[in-house]
């Protein structure tokens, strides 16, 4: 069966005329490799639990599962944490905690869980590896500087900058795994 070309399909350009709809908009087949289903998308909002293969370093260094951006927590044994600690970039850290244990199961999130009993803290170095709003803890002059975008640090004002979802096919096809 051959579809019409919906380009020049008269009655639906006389109905997209009369909406005021001037652009088409866009479209992408699902591919379940590339693309978050509708479970995965809810269960991303309380976390999943992925090996290093899932995730994808983006261009811009944040980490995607599929084509959703996403937060990485979790602490290798015998880690301790004064805080609960989340990263948002593939940064050092990352890459040392990846080349020490490459079987390490992460928690995936778009969102952080509840505090408890500590609010969660970003990584530093993930700010690093950003140069989110300047960060520059490495630079002596900057360190004042830095140590207060790393308290005023907001979740909810960094994904205005960079957007949790979608993450485009184009992108992601040209993006290895970050194991």
């Amino acid at each position: 069966m051959k579809l019409p070309d919906f380009l020049e399909f008269e009655p639906f350009n006389r109905l997209r005329a009369s909406l005021g709809a001037e652009q088409l908009g866009a479209f992408e087949f699902f591919d379940p490799q590339l693309h978050l289903t509708a479970r995965e998308r809810e269960e991303l909002l309380t976390g999943l639990t992925l090996g290093w293969s899932a995730l994808r370093c983006l261009h811009d260094y944040t980490l995607a599962y599929k084509n959703s951006r996403v937060l990485v927590w979790g602490q290798a044994p015998g880690q301790s944490w004064a805080a609960p600690g989340y990263h948002l970039a593939y940064c050092r850290t990352l890459q040392q905690l990846r080349r020490q244990q490459p079987d390490l199961r992460l928690s995936v999130a778009t969102r952080l869980p509840e505090p408890d009993p500590w609010p969660w803290r970003v990584c530093p170095e993930c700010l690093q590896q950003l140069q989110f709003r300047g960060f520059d803890a490495a630079r002596a002059r900057h360190r004042d500087y830095s140590e207060r975008v790393l308290e005023a640090f907001d979740l909810a004002d960094f994904f205005r900058d960079y957007p949790v979802y979608p993450i485009t096919s184009e992108v992601l096809r040209a993006l290895d795994v970050v194991a």
